[in-house]
């Protein structure tokens, strides 16, 4: 009895110091990017200015790495000064990084939610193999389906456009399987009720599986948006203008010019997701949960 008792207040308090532990590893990053964004560019170029490692081969290998510095010797928001006042080419493609991530949610949404209705509602031949064929192409790494959506979007004519990063977006299979597993919780007796007082289906869509799926749609809203604003590889092979570049492929590269901008244009880019993941927590677990991916 006593053994057991101990092991299980190990367990009670092992788990969560484990877990805190693992947190604060993935917070690290964060935590050292934003204390760095309050340094001065000089203090920034001081510290990280020298490549990160220098190899003599003439008598033994000699390894230099940058130290990690977290406290500021001084506070300073010059790094955003600069940054939101002073480059207007960040907030240019800011707000090309909206342009492109906003159509990409809306219509993946719409599309999202009607499909997966048509796949739970109505009763048809071949429903689950094309269901399949969905979950195929969802389990495709990016880089597999890359080529194909170049050769399209080349004969469709919208190769050097935003439509070629957002078409592809917004037909996303992962929309339609999240919605469908959805839905398929809601009792059917719901939808029988609606249809004897005489609703249409689009009555049933909107009055009966919008407001019950109010988590899952949110948690779609929030995937979608994290994968697309920091979208790259679609950036870089169908973008060939520097002025209609999303912040994201800018990000990659600043530190070749302004290293001292760096903290600063990294925290600001941060910032819209973090806050909204912050406010939808709740509603991200409970959409996932509900859709029963694990």
């Amino acid at each position: 009895m006593i053994r057991h008792e101990k092991r299980r207040l190990s367990t009670e308090y092992l788990i969560p110091a484990v877990l805190f532990a693992a947190g604060l590893v993935f917070l690290f990053p964060l935590i050292v990017t934003f204390t760095n964004s309050l340094m001065t560019e000089s203090e920034i170029l001081l510290h990280y200015g020298t490549k990160l490692s220098v190899f003599d081969l003439m008598d033994l290998l000699v390894v230099k790495f940058r130290q990690i510095h977290l406290i500021p010797e001084q506070i300073s928001f010059g790094q955003y000064h600069e940054v939101l006042l002073n480059q207007p080419s960040f907030l240019l493609l800011l707000t090309n990084s909206i342009k492109i991530t906003l159509p990409v949610i809306i219509g993946n949404l719409l599309f999202s939610m009607l499909t997966a209705y048509g796949f739970t509602i109505w009763q048809w031949r071949y429903k689950e193999a094309l269901f399949m064929v969905f979950i195929v192409v969802m389990l495709m790494p990016l880089q597999a389906v890359l080529v194909p959506n170049y050769i399209v979007a080349d004969l469709l004519g919208i190769k050097a456009s935003y439509l070629a990063i957002i078409l592809p977006g917004v037909f996303s299979p992962f929309g339609v399987f999240l919605m469908r597993q959805s839905m398929k919780v809601i009792p059917p007796a719901y939808f029988e009720a609606a249809r004897i007082d005489g609703a249409s289906n689009w009555q049933i869509f909107l009055r009966v599986v919008v407001p019950q799926l109010k988590s899952s749609i949110a948690a779609l809203l929030m995937l979608v948006f994290i994968e697309y604003w920091n979208l790259v590889e679609q950036a870089v092979i169908f973008i060939d203008r520097y002025d209609r570049e999303p912040l994201s492929v800018y990000l990659s590269r600043i530190a070749e010019g302004r290293i001292g901008l760096v903290f600063a244009a990294s925290c600001v880019y941060m910032f819209l997701p973090l806050w909204i993941l912050l406010l939808g927590q709740e509603d991200l677990e409970k959409g996932i949960e509900l859709s029963g991916v694990k």
